[in-house]
């Protein structure tokens, strides 16, 4: 970019840079260098160095070095004409050589290769985190039980290394003693959007065991979604003797069993409801497209022979044939939901590839030559589970990431499904490459009746309904995500291993 386009870009908008350099946060421009091209008034102060000082100085320069590579990691973006918005926080070094902690906004700039960066001094909140992190042991979890985040307070507790545990399941930390109930009624609970407490005999990294008090619940997004959990964790070994260990796991299984029944009967209740209307909400919603098909193909017929016309017997047979593909669609309808909500649905032995390669038959048997499938799961192992809703769920899943590629127009389309399984859950990962879907609408995509598709009959079940087979069926859990490439939906279900 010139000066004089520069030049140009500061004095198009007078109002605008008078709004922004009286704003209360600092603004700046910055290249794929992170080389600073423009800063308003408020920036200035928050680093401690005048105007001369900053402009044509590199962004990251001022960082400190952990936080730099984070930072330019954000500036690589593959579609340049998409929209992108970014967050970070970092730490850096003002003038003064005192430590600045920094809430940093990357937004990319119309039809210009620059940025523009958004900083909020953040230091006393950082502050405040800091000592939090130190003396409080915490524990973040995602909704398939797998710890995302902890406090410098909780590796002290349990001996681990950050990278150690992040990413490992949460029964890591629970000592076997610890019976199976115990955590259905934490999942029980959690599902109904409650707070357990509850005290738990752990165990450090060096195995050695010992007791904490144990309080999660559930965390939520801005529209109001469980995106994960909570938990606090303090250790109250020393409150707690041999004689008593025996009596408190004894009292644990007991409690956990009888709130079990009381929640699984609540459970139970809610889920009949609940099915029963989105059944009847989906069937209508199913068939008034095919309904109108046939309606129309009927009244075709019926104009021609009342008017005397020459009816030819081809268009004749095709308006039959379109009548009874619709009718038969209609009927397949039907035998979806009967299957969904069949009672006498019984677990099934069965192997990741037999699963896999039923559902990719079903939903890529006229996949475009430019998709390509991968295909990873576990070798010599199976397990027990309602063999055709998962297959149902998994159809689903991936005919929206096709529907998505074709959509897209991704020359180079790809869908991996990846299966694999830890101690107590089997997992099924499908990615795609079809840019990801709008953060905006994440949220919204489980849904009933939520789409992005343009409006065509024979939609399927939707991701409304596996998320129903997911939860209620297989009682397992199902969520969405973007990685660096498309989208990853995420389905886990417990592990019921068989022979």
């Amino acid at each position: 970019m010139s000066l004089e386009d520069i030049e140009k870009l500061k004095k198009s908008n007078q109002e605008l840079q008078e709004i922004i350099n009286n704003s209360w946060d600092g603004i700046g421009i910055i290249d794929k260098s992170t080389k600073l091209i423009y800063v308003n008034s408020a920036f200035m102060p928050i680093l401690g160095f005048l105007k001369e000082e900053l402009l044509n100085k590199n962004f990251t320069s001022f960082m400190k070095d952990e936080y730099k590579t984070p930072f330019l990691n954000l500036l690589k973006i593959e579609d340049s004409k998409r929209k992108y918005k970014a967050e970070i926080d970092v730490i850096c070094i003002r003038k003064d050589k005192e430590k600045v902690y920094l809430k940093t906004t990357i937004s990319t700039m119309l039809d210009k290769p620059l940025f523009v960066i958004n900083i909020k001094d953040i230091t006393t909140q950082f502050s405040d985190d800091e000592i939090l992190d130190d003396y409080v042991a915490t524990m973040h979890m995602d909704l398939h039980g797998y710890i995302t985040k902890v406090s410098s307070a909780f590796l002290k507790l349990f001996l681990y290394k950050k990278e150690e545990i992040i990413g490992s399941s949460f029964k890591t930390l629970v000592h076997k003693d610890t019976n199976n109930i115990v955590f259905k009624n934490i999942d029980n609970t959690l599902e109904n959007l409650q707070e357990y407490s509850s005290r738990l005999k752990t165990v450090k990294r060096d195995k050695t065991p010992f007791w904490v008090s144990f309080k999660i619940k559930p965390m939520y997004n801005k529209y109001g979604d469980v995106i994960g959990y909570t938990s606090l964790i303090f250790d109250i070994t020393n409150e707690i003797n041999l004689n008593d260990e025996s009596s408190i796991l004894q009292a644990q299984i007991k409690k956990a069993q009888e709130e079990l029944l009381e929640k699984n009967n609540l459970l139970v209740q809610q889920s009949k409801l609940s099915i029963m209307t989105e059944t009847l909400k989906r069937l209508s919603h199913e068939w008034r497209q095919p309904l109108n098909l046939i309606s129309l193909q009927a009244q075709k017929l019926e104009i021609d022979y009342t008017l005397n016309e020459e009816l030819d017997p081809k268009e004749a047979i095709s308006s039959l044939e379109k009548i009874k593909d619709e009718a038969s669609n209609l009927s397949k309808t039907i035998e979806d939901f009967q299957h969904f909500l069949r009672k006498e649905a019984k677990e099934e032995l069965v192997n990741p590839k037999e699963i896999i390669d039923n559902a990719v038959n079903i939903a890529l048997k006229d996949k475009n030559n430019f998709i390509t499938v991968k295909i990873e799961y576990d070798k010599d192992f199976s397990f027990y589970t309602l063999k055709n809703e998962i297959i149902l769920v998994l159809v689903n899943v991936i005919e929206n990431a096709k529907e998505q590629l074709e959509k897209e127009e991704i020359e180079k389309g790809s869908i991996s499904i990846i299966q694999y399984h830890n101690e107590d859950k089997i997992i099924f990962e499908i990615k795609d490459n079809a840019r990801g879907i709008d953060e905006n609408i994440l949220h919204k995509i489980f849904e009933p009746y939520f789409s992005t598709k343009e409006k065509k009959h024979g939609v399927g079940l939707g991701l409304y309904t596996s998320k129903l087979i997911i939860n209620i069926q297989l009682q397992g859990v199902i969520t969405a995500f973007n990685n660096s490439k498309g989208a990853t939906i995420k389905i886990s279900i417990p592990k019921k291993e068989g022979n």
